[in-house]
């Protein structure tokens, strides 16, 4: 009776099986194959965090190109239309009394006022041009300021680069592991359910006791949980690199989970290259520039200011006794002013302290940061050296556990061994494959985060395609 319950669940999860791999090969069609290269090309095209990142550099650069003419003279022309009204009462009394004594009489006939009355319009239409001479530096101060903010934007979007391109590889590679993973979990599950077969069998001939077929099926329980958990990772290793990618089917890595034999380059080199080329650094250095920019910016509070300046009016009239303002209007001036501030809102001193505490904080930050990425570095680089040699070593592990199963699998067979010698023995060869895959991805992930640290991520694909040892995945 047993043995016909068995066989039938046995027969729904096969028929449940070939209805997956039908339903799965019908969609197979679906799947865009991609090196890691290529998937690198669409992410920069895909990544909308990249796109920012490029939309602030051509800010900043528009930014600076409007101070390009900043040294350069201002050329404007204005013109405007004004209507005026004068009255005023003009006091010719001094004319008055010097008239009565050349002529006598003569302060009669002159009044001692005269009432001005105008009412008038006229227009107005002049060139001026204003230059700055000398600016106490502030003028170029801003330049640079503005320089330095590109190189700012422009580390900030490496780092973005980096950010996205080292996800990526965690993404891109970790669907190999669970790919992998799940090849292993399938094996373990055919081999447990054989191992379950035999033993029903053996139970019903009297060969093993009920207990030893027990175990055989918890066996076969545990490792259809850790299938399905398998499937599940899968998935969601799949989703992600989809939706990483901007893809609506989902992505076929053409690579394969590898390992590198040859031994690293010497760490100085990796600690050299990441104190002159990580985006960090970069981005502190040129916020450095900023605050000195800024310094000479408040310094230049303390010095004069010397503009040149012109103007020409273009609608010259004749002064008439019913309009007399043309007679106050030159035609043409030209000067230089030259101001210095005796005092203002602000405390100047204050003020240029402000920004040498400034400059002093980014140099302490700068110091920080190169501490904490040095550590990094050496970290990454021992967890890449770790990795490989985990991942060496486990090949004999390997071989190990396949023969010790052979053995148990032998020694059940003949009724000299155990159910739960021959799992815990296929369990043995699972773990030690799990591990080497694990201690593959390991020494991916190290080496991205060590070619991160040292600003040579850029290069990551130039190791994959070198890389001497590759694990296969099965298809399927």
């Amino acid at each position: 009776m047993y043995k016909n319950k068995w066989h039938s669940r046995w027969l729904c999860r096969t028929l449940f099986s070939l209805h997956f791999i039908i339903v799965s090969s019908s969609f197979a069609h679906a799947d865009e194959a991609l090196s890691y290269e290529q998937a690198r090309q669409r992410l920069y095209t895909q990544s909308d965090a990249i796109q920012a990142a490029n939309y602030q550099v051509s800010s900043e650069q528009d930014q600076r190109r409007s101070l390009d003419a900043l040294n350069m003279p201002t050329l404007n022309i204005t013109a405007g239309f004004q209507a005026y009204s004068l009255q005023r009462d003009l006091n010719i009394e001094p004319l008055q009394q010097a008239a009565g004594q050349v002529f006598s009489g003569a302060e009669q006939l002159i009044p001692s006022s005269v009432n001005l009355d105008f009412n008038g319009s006229n227009r107005t239409a002049a060139i001026t041009s204003s230059w700055l001479l000398y600016t106490g530096g502030s003028t170029r101060a801003a330049q640079r300021f503005a320089d330095a903010g590109i190189a700012l934007a422009e580390a900030e979007r490496t780092g973005t680069i980096e950010h996205q391109e080292k996800t990526l590889a965690r993404v891109y590679f970790g669907k190999l592991l669970a790919k992998n993973i799940l090849s292993i979990r399938e094996d373990v599950l055919k081999g447990v359910e054989n191992h379950l077969h035999q033993a029903v069998r053996f139970e019903k001939e009297g060969v093993i006791a009920k207990v030893e077929r027990l175990h055989a099926q918890v066996a076969y329980d545990e490792a259809r949980r850790n299938l399905e958990q398998a499937h599940a990772d899968f998935k969601i290793a799949d989703a992600t690199l989809r939706r990483l990618l901007r893809s609506e089917q989902s992505i076929k890595p053409l690579n394969k989970l590898f390992v590198i034999s040859r031994p690293l380059a010497p760490l100085k080199e990796y600690l050299k290259k990441g104190l002159n080329n990580h985006s960090q650094l970069a981005q502190i250095r040129a916020k450095k520039k900023q605050a000195e920019q800024g310094k000479l910016t408040e310094e230049a509070r303390w010095k004069p200011t010397v503009v040149a300046y012109g103007s020409y009016n273009l609608l010259q009239e004749d002064a008439e006794l019913s309009n007399p303002l043309p007679l106050l209007e030159p035609d043409w001036v030209v000067g230089i002013n030259i101001s210095y501030p005796l005092f203002d809102h602000y405390d100047r001193k204050r003020l240029v302290s402000a920004a040498q505490n400034k400059i002093e904080r980014v140099s302490s930050l700068e110091r920080e940061i190169k501490v904490g990425l040095n550590t990094y570095i050496e970290k990454s680089y021992r967890s890449v050296q770790r990795a490989h040699d985990q991942f060496m070593l486990l090949e004999s592990s390997i071989e190990l556990a396949k023969e010790a199963l052979k053995l148990r699998e032998r020694m059940f067979q003949e009724g000299l061994g155990t159910s739960l010698d021959v799992v815990d023995a296929r369990l043995a060869v699972a773990r030690a494959k799990t591990e080497r895959v694990s201690a593959a991805y390991g020494f991916v992930v190290s080496l991205v985060d060590l070619l991160e640290a040292s600003g040579q991520l850029a290069h990551f694909n130039d190791y994959v395609v070198q890389a001497d040892v590759k694990l296969p995945t099965k298809e399927g």
